[in-house]
């Protein structure tokens, strides 16, 4: 097991805890609003439930009933509703002696390294998909050299907001525990499984759309031969060579970064 955080300014959203038989990345989103808590103070509160969810004797249920428990038990304790809370992407892997099990909720990526060689990715792309004009026009903006403009930002993510959690929008953990039955989850053999990589969307932009490594077997690779820091660290360098997004429209220069990855062959079978 090898983790890897940096912060994309002052203070990182992301989250990452680990567990004997799991672990949790969470990305909290971050929101120029001011609101019932921070996305990094959800992102936080919520891999703290979702850690003892997980680690309760009966905790075998399907990984979309322990997230569903896991939101509702923190809107409840907070008084958060729904379109109004702050919230966080993540992904969840957890594994017996027998299966791994692998869940991910917004822009969050689990990669998957067989031992046979080959690599599978879990991802949930919808809020990159749901392309809203607001969103789109000002990524173009960006691209055209206009600066990051914190209204035009706090605009988009008002209209942006009005399709969270909904069917034709994208789904995220807030206070609306129903978006976890949203979540693709995915089952494996763990004798068929040699490594798992989970990271936050500011690590998985080094595959797509920049391309500083060639594809998630580049990641694995580096991983392994480097370490997980070097990964990080080599998405911070492309963005400080694009501080102004030009080359690749964003709405900050640098996102929060973390990175977990399981190495299964090398750990024993409990």
């Amino acid at each position: 097991m090898a983790t890897a955080e940096r912060a994309g300014n002052a203070q990182s959203e992301d989250v990452v805890i680990v567990l004997p038989h799991a672990v949790v990345v969470l990305d909290g989103a971050t929101s120029v609003e001011l609101g019932p808590g921070s996305g990094g103070w959800y992102a936080d509160t919520l891999g703290q439930e979702l850690a003892r969810q997980l680690t309760r004797p009966d905790s075998s249920s399907d990984l979309r009933h322990v997230l569903a428990d896991s939101i509702a038990h923190v809107a409840a304790a907070h008084a958060l509703l729904p379109g109004r809370s702050p919230s966080a992407a993540l992904t969840i892997l957890r594994w017996t002696a027998e299966t791994i099990e692998g869940l991910v909720l917004c822009d969050a990526t689990l990669a998957v390294q067989t031992v046979d060689g080959t690599t599978s990715v879990l991802h949930d792309d919808r809020l990159h998909t749901f392309d809203h004009p607001e969103r789109v026009a000002y990524l173009q903006a960006i691209r055209n050299g206009s600066a990051f403009d914190q209204e035009r930002l706090r605009r988009m993510q008002a209209v942006t907001r009005e399709h969270r959690n909904q069917p034709r929008g994208y789904w995220v953990a807030e206070a609306a525990p129903e978006a976890a039955h949203q979540a693709f989850r995915a089952l494996w053999p763990r004798d068929t499984i040699a490594a798992v990589l989970l990271v936050t969307d500011g690590v998985a932009c080094g595959v797509e759309p920049y391309q500083v490594l060639a594809d998630w077997p580049a990641m694995f690779e580096m991983v392994k031969n480097k370490g997980a820091a070097a990964v990080i660290d080599l998405v911070y360098q492309a963005e400080l060579a694009d501080p102004q997004a030009r080359r690749w429209p964003r709405f900050k220069t640098h996102d929060d970064k973390a990175l977990a990855v399981i190495d299964f062959l090398g750990e024993d079978r409990g």
